[in-house]
């Protein structure tokens, strides 16, 4: 079924009663709006759609000429071919000029030969049609770029902060080091009990426990590292250090969350996968993410929240399944959970990019994405991935 719209202005109710009966019969599976107002015209024009408009060149007072450059002022999406019954205009190669100059398709003369007038607007809406899709392309494509570029100079921000909290931190460890080597060598020399009894319950542990949140803050600072070094290499990666390196970067946000988060890795998973290591961590993490997300949209959210990870395998695929025991998604965002820019999260918290990008990473490397959402019978929202083993490039 072809899309889009006609729309005949003519100030003669008989003429459209006419061109109703033979553009029904000409185009059946197109949508047609016959009207003498020319309000009515502007008003279809304002919902920015694709119209191919039949407009008489005279309407009573008015001129046809001028209400379609209001038309077309409105919208980009619309075309024009021009009728009349008056032979001047015809033969009025000035005239013509004109109406081709303000982007008019044709001028036809009445009595309309309806079968040739009906070709031409279908033939001009399949191209007006194309045309509209590929400018919707181009500015998506346009807004991928315009993140990316956003992304690789926070990857050069999150370079120099890291630099920057590495060193501080090393005096921090060394610090610790030289805290707790002082308490064992202090321990030697005394034998008050009182003191030995802070040195073991008190100091000792607060330094293990320091020396512990110094190396969790390595170990992020080092996933984030890797995360957002530019890395377009196909290699053989372990699927456990991947899982753990999701698991570093999104720390946060389920900690904060309150989440439960749970990972199962099944015997039947293959130890090592080829693939484009962080691009595939990328993935897992965006859809993690969004399951934190997910439950902090929802006000009041009864029970224990729990995010899962159950990875399994077969001798050409691993599957990857991340679900979560949050609120059901709702029908209409179900529809469009992977169109790009498509979110329900304000500006701060979401470009609507995650999953659309996730998606086409997957299809690049030969894998797909889908998501089951939850019901009376599926306790949980389920995102299911799956990649082959070996990725060819």
């Amino acid at each position: 079924m072809l899309k889009g719209t006609y729309c005949v202005l003519d100030d003669e109710q008989d003429f459209l009663t006419v061109a109703a009966g033979e553009f029904k019969k000409f185009l059946p599976d197109m949508k047609g709006v016959f009207t003498t107002d020319p309000d009515e015209a502007i008003t279809l024009a304002r919902k920015d759609k694709p119209v191919i408009f039949i407009i008489d060149i005279v309407l009573g007072g008015k001129k046809g000429m001028e209400i379609y450059q209001r038309i077309s002022a409105i919208s980009k999406k619309v075309r024009v071919i021009f009728i009349t019954g008056d032979e001047n205009f015809i033969n009025n190669d000035d005239i013509r000029n004109q109406i081709l100059l303000e982007g008019s398709i044709d001028l036809m003369q009445k009595p309309i030969k309806w079968h040739e007038l009906a070709i031409k607007v279908k033939n001009n809406m399949q191209l007006l049609l194309y045309q509209c899709n590929l400018e919707d392309i181009i500015a998506e494509r346009t807004q991928q770029l315009i993140h990316a570029d956003r992304l690789a100079t926070v990857g050069t921000m999150v370079s120099s902060i890291i630099h920057e909290i590495s060193s501080p931190l090393t005096f921090i460890k060394a610090n610790q080091e030289m805290c707790k080597y002082a308490v064992g060598n202090a321990k030697k020399v005394t034998e008050n009990k009182e003191v030995l009894s802070i040195f073991d319950r008190l100091i000792i542990p607060s330094v293990d426990e320091s020396m512990k949140g110094v190396e969790r803050i390595e170990e992020l600072l080092n996933s984030f590292r890797r995360f957002y070094k530019r890395d377009d290499l196909v290699s053989e990666v372990d699927f456990t250090e991947l899982i753990a390196e999701v698991k570093n970067l999104t720390y946060y946000n389920i900690k904060r969350s309150n989440i439960n988060f749970i990972i199962e890795v099944a015997k039947s998973t293959p130890k090592k996968i080829t693939c484009k290591k962080q691009e595939l961590i990328q993935v897992i993490t965006n859809v993690v993410n969004n399951a934190v997300d997910a439950f902090e949209e929802k006000a009041v959210f009864n029970g224990e929240k729990e995010l899962k990870i159950v990875v399994s395998g077969s001798d050409s695929t691993v599957n990857i399944v991340v679900s979560n025991n949050g609120p059901e998604i709702p029908q209409y965002v179900m529809e469009r959970i992977f169109e790009p820019f498509f979110t329900t999260k304000t500006a701060e918290k979401g470009t609507g990019l995650g999953l659309a990008i996730s998606r086409q990473i997957l299809k690049f490397m030969g894998g797909t994405i889908y998501v089951e959402n939850k019901s009376k019978k599926h306790p949980t929202v389920d995102f299911i991935i799956t990649i082959p083993i070996n990725y060819n490039a």
